[in-house]
């Protein structure tokens, strides 16, 4: 089962893009796309990506994190070309999941988070490439949090070697749960928060619910996330 939202937040239009297809009969895709902040044309970024993505791995015998990787550098090179046509800065970050029979990869580039529940408690989790967690893993002292927390290290914006994704696998459990999210999430709530929620609620969609609300009622930017609950 698979449940979503997005919503503009307090930005004048939602540039993130939801993505939920079949690549075939036993392999699913999902992906939440960020378009990102400061650049233009976010929402045809993020959907050009996803798209560009999915039409790449329609087209490998075997999904792996190469083949993954491959995608994303076909949408990196639309996404350049699009930017010299549109003669303006244009990008998004980016995190997915692909799901085959019960194997998932896990894979993102840039600050969109997963998180992967097994019962009741947080499995795995992403670590964003943002400057912040950059400055954190060489020792830096971080005196101005909000200066630094929304620059990323790593989008596609028309940059091969910007677009290096991260990507793990694990085979899924019943009642398993991976949630994706962009940033508009993780400026209200964090992973533990997050879980909390699900742990604490009576169904799925209630956790969903409950954090959509959290997000409406405080979220200052574009907020998306996807659950699927195995």
């Amino acid at each position: 089962m698979v449940y979503s939202f997005s919503n503009k937040g307090g930005r004048t239009s939602n540039q993130d893009f939801l993505f939920s297809k079949s690549i075939n009969s036993n392999c699913n895709l999902y992906m939440v796309v960020d378009g990102m902040g400061g650049y233009e044309f976010g929402d045809i970024a993020s959907k050009l990506v996803a798209e560009n993505i999915y039409t790449y791995l329609s087209t490998v015998k075997e999904i792996n994190e190469k083949e993954i990787q491959k995608a994303v550098n076909k949408s990196n090179l639309v996404i350049k070309q699009k930017s010299q046509d549109f003669d303006a800065k244009i990008g998004a970050t980016l995190a997915g999941i692909i799901v085959v029979d019960n194997l998932a990869y896990f894979f993102w580039v840039g600050d969109v988070k997963i998180i992967f529940i097994r019962n009741k408690e947080i499995f795995f989790e992403s670590h964003s490439h943002t400057l912040i967690n950059q400055m954190i893993e060489n020792g830096n002292v971080i005196t101005n949090l909000d200066r630094y927390k929304h620059i990323v290290t790593r989008s596609i914006s028309g940059k091969i070697k910007d677009g290096i994704i991260e990507c793990y696998s694990s085979n899924l459990l019943k009642e398993d749960l991976v949630v994706i999210y962009s940033d508009g999430v993780s400026d209200i709530l964090d992973s533990y928060q997050i879980n909390h929620v699900f742990k604490s609620t009576d169904s799925v969609l209630g956790g969903v619910n409950k954090v959509e609300t959290l997000c409406r009622t405080n979220a200052k930017d574009n907020f998306s996330m996807t659950v699927i609950h195995i």
